[in-house]
């Protein structure tokens, strides 16, 4: 079997140890990691898990210089012990050794329960997920901000919900509602899935929202602008939060000691019409003041709009870094154009303008920014260029245009996605039922996705030399070359393969490797890499992630049970041949016909008779006496433990068969029991003779 080895030198990887993969926010910060690590000359490797499990599986230990380590801390000085960098992702801190990113939290909530109050809101609830480091913060926050307004804060719900996945959040939320009816006027949730959940839940109920109970979130997904009514909610950028977080990791890599233990990420509230407030932002679009008095119009329209698609982010401390939208140029140099009297730009220019900005930021506000911070522009460059009006209105008409056009091809970006998943778990739900496509190939269902290489590896039934091993099984890549990667065997701390992190192609979007766990209970088989994920985004989630290890996983324990139930139907038929040749062999063995002395035969019965054996001595006696020309059968009964009615009767049966031939059958080994025993049973031996022994019967017939 092939063996893979790995280079020796520095590893340029950062580890991200993730408890969660499906949600949006997530996915967005991953992202955000991404970028941020090719920015620094790091490659991304996502692995899912708590820290403490793994840093006993070892997995990729000797790839990564560093680890961001995501919400739990637990197991962190394991995975990151002395020497080895590491940073908390929206976690607590662990002093003094690992600073954390987080959210502004407490200014946040603030602001939110200060707007929902402004409203006239007095009985305001929160819901959070227990035991999670951000939302506890958020609750005491919340807490702190009621009772500083003079109003209660019973309605902290925290303990009331264990998951804050929007499905949960609306099941969860329901049966408050049956319990305790309309409990609150406003909900403040500590993430904007559990506020989708909580609106879903309150018009379920038969309750308005706005009207009846207002509803505010934190985070500002992307779903937030879309469900009905539009989510007022705490905007953070997931991309930002995580950027700090990798920076502040390079820093400690490269041996700058950190400054602060928690480096906090501020929010901005986008008020929406899910608390009841109207219009709210669409009456006050942001468009930032240019500052072009030098001369330089463009380069400040370019820095303006990258600062609009960076939102909320604040301004880059490094100016030299390369602009987050650099594609925003096309418009610049398209108002440019249709001031200077050049050929104006065309539609599809400024929709992959758009198209790329909408990676960064997809929020329709700030897209709306984008256009009016041109139409801004373009005015104040008209007062000195009148004749170029009739120009610049049509250039604007079509930036408008470009911006819708790439607001639905990524709605029908979005709908493609989703049908690619239901074919893939169609596929995956096909392998369940198709042993021979778990055989040929286990990863062929991935075929719909837009992955660009998947990998699985099981763990060495034996260790290699330094530990654990992982045996590459199969392989999905639209590289042909990974193929050479097929059977080879990884130290567990060497695993991935670089081929395979090099596949996942770090310069494009989602451009790194994911690897997931496949295990069920304690039974750890091995793991799945995934690379090139998020091409598509499948709705802008990794939920189809656990739901693919789950089959994945019912896949392995399905087809391990067929082995086990083949091999033990295997053991079975073999014991039943075995069986069968033992009992012909008895029945040969268990009826011996033996010419005694001449003209006399000796059948010699050893164990229980029943009625195939008895049919078998008729058979065999009459054959011997046949053949031998015998005058004489002796049927010895020494080794017959017992004799019913049944077995007596077939021994008279045998005489009577017997004496029809011309011989006579005696009975050997009759003791006193087995003869009480016929006497009871009144059993009719007449023309039998009958011998307590062998020895008594053989010294009859000499006389």
């Amino acid at each position: 079997m092939k063996t893979g080895h790995v280079a020796q030198h520095a590893p340029k990887v950062i580890g991200v140890a993730a408890t969660y993969l499906d949600n949006v926010f997530n996915v967005a910060a991953f992202d955000g990691m991404r970028r941020a690590a090719r920015e620094s000359g790091y490659q991304l490797l996502l692995l899912y898990g708590l820290p403490r499990a793994l840093a006993r599986s070892k997995v990729a230990l000797d790839h990564v210089a560093g680890w961001i380590v995501m919400y739990n801390v637990d197991g962190i000085e394991e995975l990151a012990p002395e020497g080895t960098p590491a940073v908390v992702f929206c976690g607590p801190p662990v002093a003094p050794r690992y600073p954390a990113v987080r959210a502004e939290n407490r200014e946040s909530i603030h602001r939110l329960v200060e707007h929902l109050v402004d409203l006239g809101h007095r009985r305001i609830a929160y819901i959070g997920k227990a035991g999670s480091p951000d939302f506890i913060e958020r609750a005491a926050s919340y807490e702190e901000a009621l009772r500083a307004r003079g109003l209660d804060a019973d309605l902290n719900l925290l303990d009331e919900f264990e998951e804050c996945e929007s499905a949960y959040a609306e099941q969860r939320f329901r049966a408050l509602l049956e319990r305790d009816g309309r409990f609150c006027s406003a909900v403040l949730a500590g993430n904007d899935e559990m506020a989708l959940g909580a609106i879903n839940a309150i018009r379920a109920h038969g309750y308005r929202v706005p009207e009846d109970i207002a509803v505010v979130g934190f985070d500002d997904v992307s779903s937030a602008q879309y469900c009905e009514p539009p989510l007022t909610t705490m905007r953070q950028s997931p991309e930002l939060l995580a950027s700090t977080a990798v920076r502040r990791l390079v820093d400690m890599i490269d041996g700058r000691p950190f400054e602060q233990l928690v480096t906090r990420v501020p929010a901005e509230l986008v008020v929406r019409r899910s608390c009841g407030a109207g219009a709210g932002w669409a009456a006050e679009l942001p468009v930032l003041e240019l500052d072009d008095e030098g001369g330089d119009w463009q380069g400040e329209l370019l820095r303006a709009l990258n600062l609009l698609i960076a939102a909320p982010a604040p301004p880059r401390e490094d100016e030299r870094a390369p602009p987050l939208w650099p594609e925003a140029e096309v418009l610049v140099r398209g108002l440019a154009a249709a001031l200077s009297g050049a050929a104006l730009l065309e539609v599809d220019a400024l929709q992959e303008a758009f198209l790329a900005g909408m990676e960064r930021n997809d929020k329709i506000e700030i897209l709306l920014s984008v256009v009016k911070q041109v139409e801004r522009a373009a005015a104040r460059r008209l007062a000195g260029a009148p004749g170029a009006a009739a120009r610049t209105e049509v250039f604007i008409d079509r930036v408008r245009l470009g911006q819708q056009r790439a607001v639905a091809i990524a709605a029908r970006r979005g709908l493609k996605s989703l049908e690619r998943l239901v074919h893939a778990n169609l596929d995956m739900g096909m392998l369940l039922a198709s042993k021979q496509g778990w055989i040929e190939d286990r990863l062929g269902w991935l075929r719909h996705t837009t992955l660009r290489v998947a990998c699985l590896a099981l763990w060495a039934a034996e260790p290699g030399p330094g530990g654990p091993e992982l045996v590459v099984d199969s392989l999905s890549a639209r590289d042909p070359g990974l193929s050479a990667l097929l059977g080879s065997r990884w130290p567990a701390g060497a695993f991935p393969p670089p081929a395979l992190l090099e596949a996942a192609s770090p310069d494009e979007q989602s451009g790194y490797l994911v690897l997931i766990p496949i295990a069920s209970g304690p039974r750890d088989r091995g793991i799945l890499a995934l690379g090139g994920l998020h091409t598509e985004s499948f709705a802008d989630n990794l939920r189809p992630v656990s739901t693919w290890v789950s089959l994945l996983t019912t896949a392995f324990e399905r087809y391990e049970l067929e082995a086990a139930l083949d091999a033990e139907r295997d053991m079975l038929a073999a014991a039943y041949e075995r069986e069968r040749a033992l009992a012909s062999t008895v029945r040969e063995l268990g009826c011996p016909v033996i010419p005694l002395l001449p003209g006399v035969l000796l059948v010699s019965l050893i164990g229980a008779i029943d009625a195939a054996r008895a049919r078998q001595i008729l058979e065999a006696v009459l054959s011997g006496v046949a053949r031998e020309r015998a005058r004489r059968v002796l049927l010895d009964l020494t080794g017959v433990p017992h004799v019913d009615a049944d077995i007596a009767a077939s021994l008279v049966q045998t005489a009577q068969a017997t004496r029809l031939l011309g011989a006579r059958v005696s009975l050997v080994g009759v003791g006193p029991a087995m003869a009480q025993r016929m006497v009871t049973l009144g059993i009719e031996l007449r023309g039998i003779s009958v011998f307590q022994s062998l020895a008594a019967a053989i010294k009859a017939l000499m006389r």
